[in-house]
């Protein structure tokens, strides 16, 4: 897990973090001790619903990254010129002279010393880029921005993009998880622990659900680039299963 925090990317430890603390509850274990109850198969669908949030972030990273690269590639020739022009001192030292005309709103038209309205639009320009500090001191995480800013079926498509190897995959990886594989066992078998702990195994998950999205990406590109036989593709998902146990045991 401390690997996975210093590799990912902060907005998807923070992401991680938040959610799960959205899930459990903020009340301080040391004065609280909460316990939770639950039979496998409520755990189970838990346990589904948050690796799949962990491939969620994973697409939408993707696709927040893509679209900053696009915005950024759109605009090289503003960056260009911002490169190319001087660094100039305050308006009080340009060497500027005569009168500028402005709108009052009330008033009308009204002249204003040149050096003067310059002066005011710097102090103006100075606010708007102190309160965007401030705004990005306020903690925003960006990636969570995005997806509240997404349509309900563009953020169901961040999911539903998902192959039948992963679904099978994360399926096979909470039963072994549970010891539970019988329906009627499902239905029966008590779990019960406590809420930090169930925040670590949530958090785990939620990690392991956000690398599966990894290994099913390189899987795709060698389906896509090599000569994979039929009856490969019909154990793929086993080999799914065999990476993501791979992946889940070095986040333990």
């Amino acid at each position: 897990m401390e690997l996975f925090v210093k590799r990912a990317p902060p907005q998807v430890v923070d992401a991680m973090r938040q959610t799960v603390t959205n899930m459990i509850g903020t009340l301080p274990p040391q004065f609280f001790a909460v316990t939770i109850t639950t039979v496998a198969e409520n755990l189970a669908q838990l346990m589904y619903s948050v690796m799949m949030t962990g491939y969620m972030f994973k697409n939408a990273q993707y696709r927040l990254e893509l679209q900053q690269s696009l915005e950024q590639a759109a605009l090289p020739d503003a960056q260009e010129e911002k490169k190319d022009e001087p660094d100039y001192a305050p308006g009080t030292q340009k060497n500027v002279s005569g009168e500028v005309i402005r709108w009052n709103d009330v008033s009308g038209p009204e002249r204003i010393d040149a050096k003067k309205y310059i002066e005011l639009l710097e102090a103006e320009i100075e606010e708007l880029n102190s309160q965007v500090g401030r705004k990005t001191a306020n903690g925003q995480n960006e990636l969570l921005e995005y997806l509240k800013s997404l349509e309900p079926q563009n953020l169901k498509d961040l999911t539903s993009s998902a192959g039948e190897d992963v679904v099978l995959a994360m399926n096979t990886f909470i039963k072994r998880l549970l010891a539970v594989s019988g329906p009627d066992q499902m239905k029966t078998s008590v779990t019960e622990t406590s809420a930090p702990e169930l925040a670590r195994l949530l958090y785990w998950l939620m990690v392991v659900g956000y690398s599966v999205r990894n290994i099913e990406v390189r899987f795709d590109m060698e389906r896509v680039l090599g000569s994979t036989s039929k009856a490969c593709r019909v154990t793929s998902w086993e080999k799914m299963f065999n990476q993501l146990l791979g992946c889940a045991s070095d986040l333990c």
